[in-house]
């Protein structure tokens, strides 16, 4: 019985040196001093580079999405593009301006040089 209530006393000191601060004149504790603030600073470093990591992700996944964004525009526009220069449909919409589609195939013309020219 009388261990226990001793426990309960230290327990009961050691939270009440804790909150009066008594704790911070024991000479344990200025020996742990640095290496605390070692810890402290090393936790405060890995949350800043957590929070460092979460804003990128979320860039990255903005930018993805814009990305497919774009490539969907890209095949619309691409799509557009292709059906607009078929030859059926250009010839649909020149019919009006009297130009009209060539029938015969392109020739090629070749010229001579004469032996009399002078070579610049």
């Amino acid at each position: 019985m009388e261990e226990q209530k001793e426990k309960k006393k230290k327990g009961k000191k050691g939270f009440m040196d804790v909150l009066g601060g008594n704790i911070l004149l024991r000479e344990k504790f200025s020996k742990q001093f640095p290496f605390m603030v070692y810890v402290t600073l090393l936790l405060m470093a890995i949350i800043t580079n957590t929070y460092i990591a979460e804003g990128k992700i979320r860039e990255l996944t903005q930018t993805a999405r814009k990305l497919n964004d774009l490539q969907v525009e890209y095949v619309q526009v691409k799509s557009a593009i292709m059906e607009a220069s078929k030859q059926s449909v250009l010839a649909k919409k020149l019919a009006g301006t009297g130009l009209k589609e060539a029938t015969e195939p392109l020739k090629r013309i070749e010229v001579e040089q004469s032996q009399n020219q002078e070579e610049p």
